[in-house]
């Protein structure tokens, strides 16, 4: 599993307490990130469709002892 800031081209200003244009998703690839993003806001019809164009994706942090990333992400283990 890895860790992706996902960023849409609009919502990031503070008009409502969330800033919808700037998310933290994990997911397997880049791809499935921004799937679940865009299916996210598409549902609950958020922002303009120009709003939910993806503007960039970023590796933050991914499972594993020697992350290509260079940064571990630890997942709490459920009880």
């Amino acid at each position: 599993m890895k860790l992706y800031k996902v960023k849409c081209r609009g919502m990031k200003n503070s008009a409502t307490s969330t800033l919808y244009g700037d998310s933290y998703v994990m997911a397997t690839d880049p791809t499935s990130a921004y799937k679940i993003v865009k299916e996210y806001l598409d549902e609950r019809d958020l922002g303009f469709l120009q709003d939910r164009e993806l503007e960039s994706i970023e590796l933050l942090a991914e499972e594993g002892d020697y992350p290509i990333c260079r940064i571990q992400l630890h997942i709490a283990k459920k009880n």
